[in-house]
């Protein structure tokens, strides 16, 4: 199943944006079939008397209504309803259970209007019970696209929100926020969040609609000591992380991975030394590693080590687990805990630690864009 979703990715306009081309190679939609029989046995979507379903006709906001209420449900906590619609209108129910869902909307609910790829992610973020204060990463849309300056301002943070989650995809950099969708390409994107959250689909990394880098942990130095630590102090870091930067060479060196690679984690676990959350500097967890068996986010289920060496050196004990090299010394406990998944020694580059060290799908490309990209002005 998961196999046949990938390979439908390459069509869905909701996972590859470009409808038109993907529908003059594949007519009768077979690329989606799986996922419109899922929304057809689910009473996600019907069809009309004759039983068709249309899969190639434009979504309608009533049609988006009906899929997100059967899909997630109604909004239990919204009061609101619209003027233009009438009990004798089909879709009367599925509009006022949506309400609450919708991005200011207004009085008039326009049934009848084709919805765009902006406001249905925008939605769907919200039906699944996420909200604005989800958002992991606020310059995912900037970074990634050349037409992120086209979404609207209220969407921005929803749809950031539904790309970061790999929910929603661009294609060859442009994500075409004010194009609409078909009926199959819903079914799609449907099917790809219902049974994500139902953990019967893994969605990863590699799943994002953006450009794919792959930033290798193992290898050489490309960044010098020296210009790590005027990078580091040009983002007006503090002094012990400065000074973190030689031990970070050092490990790098004897463990034979990119130094520069874990010390920009470093900068963005901590921000640059300034810390700030529940770590705090006397800890010496430059990676936020958290204590074996620790499920809360509060100081005491934080690593805490006595010199920055340990820390340091904890660091890269940590990653070792993720690459498959051996660890330096004595261990922590959340290393043996990684050690112990099966993904266990596969993680060769940093866009794939999304997920991974943490739930972000798109962490590991922050580091490298946000983070990393700095350094090399300092080369």
């Amino acid at each position: 199943m998961i196999k046949k979703l990938i390979a439908a990715s390459l069509c869905a306009t909701v996972l590859c944006a470009q409808a038109a081309a993907c529908a003059s190679a594949a007519d009768d939609y077979s690329w989606a079939q799986t996922e419109i029989e899922y929304c057809r046995e689910n009473g996600i979507m019907t069809g009309d008397d004759k039983g068709d379903l249309n899969p190639g006709g434009t979504l309608t906001r009533a049609q988006m209504a009906k899929m997100l209420v059967e899909s997630f449900g109604a909004d239990d906590s919204s009061s609101g309803s619209f003027t233009d619609v009438s009990p004798s209108d089909w879709y009367y129910g599925y509009a006022n259970d949506i309400y609450g869902y919708m991005t200011e909307p207004g009085n008039e609910f326009n049934g009848d209007e084709a919805v765009t790829r902006e406001e249905f992610a925008a939605t769907l973020v919200r039906a699944s019970g996420l909200t604005a204060g989800n958002i992991r990463n606020s310059n995912i849309l900037a970074a990634n696209f050349n037409d992120a300056d086209k979404v609207s301002s209220k969407y921005k943070t929803l749809l950031s929100i539904a790309v970061e989650r790999a929910y929603f995809r661009g294609s060859d950099g442009y994500l075409r926020p004010q194009d609409n969708l078909t009926r199959a390409e819903v079914c799609a994107l449907l099917y790809r969040v219902i049974e994500n959250e139902k953990g019967d689909l893994e969605l990863t990394w590699e799943d994002l609609g953006i450009e794919k880098t792959y930033t290798p942990i193992i290898g050489e130095s490309e960044i010098s000591l020296e210009a790590a630590k005027e990078w580091a102090a040009a983002n007006n870091a503090e002094q012990l992380f400065i000074d973190a930067a030689d031990l970070y060479w050092k490990y790098g060196e004897l463990t034979g991975m990119r130094p520069e690679v874990l010390y920009a984690q470093a900068a963005k676990e901590t921000g640059y030394g300034r810390y700030g959350g529940a770590v705090t500097p006397d800890m010496n967890n430059f990676a936020g590693i958290k204590k074996y068996g620790a499920t809360g986010d509060e100081k005491d289920d934080h690593e805490s080590f006595a010199t920055p060496d340990d820390g340091v050196r904890a660091h890269f004990n940590h990653m070792s687990a993720y690459v498959g090299l051996e660890p330096i010394g004595e261990v922590h406990g959340r290393y043996n805990s990684v050690k112990s998944l099966s993904w266990a020694g596969t993680i060769k580059n940093v866009e794939a630690l999304g997920g991974r060290w943490c739930p972000d799908l798109y962490y590991g490309y922050s580091i490298v864009k946000d983070v990393m990209a700095g350094m090399y002005e300092f080369m």
